[in-house]
């Protein structure tokens, strides 16, 4: 038991980590006071109880069974209707999704700080707790904070196993627990946005790139986490696969058109959610993103993977219609968090250190007063 409570795993980097998760978290349960139930939150609260009841999928048109599921796991032992859920109850089904966003915001810091370091987790846990977008979406019934985790399970549980196979042992059978989460990160993903199945060439592609003598197991290894992916979201579509098929099949990351990407309206919500929405995360990333273009010394994997997805995921919601990209824009930014981190803390080590560290307080200041202030004005 004292070899579990190290101070590398509870430490003061851990405390510090857990005051902004407290910080988070406290918006929500605000946000989640000031707010109450929406249609579609008790849509699918609504669809929720029907498939814990009959272990079958109602509306596959919202493509998001786990949604319901998770909602209405509190409303198991209650005596609530189809037809109606009642406005009070919004604590209960809200809760399990500001579980997650607490949990989502703790994967962000760890994998942060396992690449860059504690200052960088500190960043990225910053840019993801005082984010209204995120406060928010964690405070509601929807499924974009559900995909988000996922994905961003995905791509880094791959990166993380990609780093465990030149040890000397059988590698596919050792990484059985990272298998098990690759494919449970997956499953839970492609639940709540099947378009997350976009991600799997990728964290396939990184883990090739960084295990080039290895790729045959790199490859059984993302083949075995797919079928354990597989088994989980048929599990939440009650193993009914032409529910599972259909839901997929209307899922926005499937249909891309080309048009979207010369329609005004596309770039005017693009600046509408990155200038007006998110405008110091849009200010750090511009600073990273040109410091990354121009300074050798932050262009190496650890920072160019998180950029290259956050693109990708880019890419795909530009192209999609403008009611169906946010999601994608969701799912994006933690990468963007994490590699806006990686880089500044670069140049939180360089000769003009000072200067930077003014700048990257500042900004960091105002964003917390902007997402706080924000919220209060609700």
């Amino acid at each position: 038991m004292s070899r579990f409570f190290t101070r590398e795993r509870f430490g003061s980097a851990q405390a510090i980590a857990a005051l902004f998760l407290l910080a988070f978290l406290g918006q929500c349960l605000w946000f989640c006071s000031r707010v109450p139930l929406t249609d579609r939150e008790i849509a699918f609260v609504v669809q929720g109880q029907h498939e814990w009841r009959h272990s079958e999928i109602s509306f596959h048109e919202q493509a998001s069974p786990i949604t319901g599921l998770v909602a209405a796991l509190p409303l198991l032992t209650s005596h609530a209707t189809d037809e109606q859920v009642p406005s009070y109850w919004q604590w209960l089904v809200r809760l399990p999704f500001m579980i997650i966003g607490v949990l989502f915001g703790g994967s962000i810091w760890y994998v942060a700080r396992r690449l860059y370091g504690n200052i960088a987790g500190y960043i990225a846990l910053i840019l993801y707790a005082f984010s209204p977008w995120f406060v928010i979406h964690s405070a509601m019934v929807q499924p974009e904070v559900i995909a988000g985790w996922g994905a961003f399970g995905v791509v880094f549980t791959a990166i993380g196993v990609a780093h465990t196979l030149y040890a000397p042992r059988e590698v596919v059978l050792w990484n059985w627990k990272r298998i098990l989460l690759l494919g449970v990160a997956l499953g839970i993903g492609c639940s709540a946005q099947a378009a997350v199945l976009v991600l799997v060439p990728i964290a396939l592609g990184f883990m090739l790139y960084l295990a080039p003598e290895r790729r045959g197991a790199a490859t059984v290894i993302m083949l075995a986490g797919c079928v354990v992916g597989f088994v989980v979201l048929a599990a939440v579509y009650g193993f009914h696969l032409s529910s599972l098929w259909r839901g997929i099949a209307s899922s926005h990351g499937l249909h891309i058109n080309a048009d979207a990407y010369s329609a005004p309206i596309t770039w005017a919500l693009i600046a509408t959610f990155f200038v007006r929405q998110q405008p110091t995360v849009t200010l750090l990333f511009l600073i990273s993103l040109i410091t990354f273009a121009a300074w050798k010394r932050t262009r190496f994997f650890g920072t160019a993977a998180p950029l290259l997805v956050f693109g990708v995921l880019l890419l795909i919601g530009i192209g999609i219609p403008a009611q169906g990209a946010l999601p994608f824009y969701l799912m994006a930014m933690p990468f963007a968090f994490v590699f806006i981190s990686g880089v500044l803390t670069d140049l939180l080590e360089s000769r003009n250190a000072p200067i930077s560290l003014g700048v990257i307080l500042g900004v960091l200041i105002g964003h917390i007063v902007i997402s706080v202030f924000g919220l209060l004005r609700m």
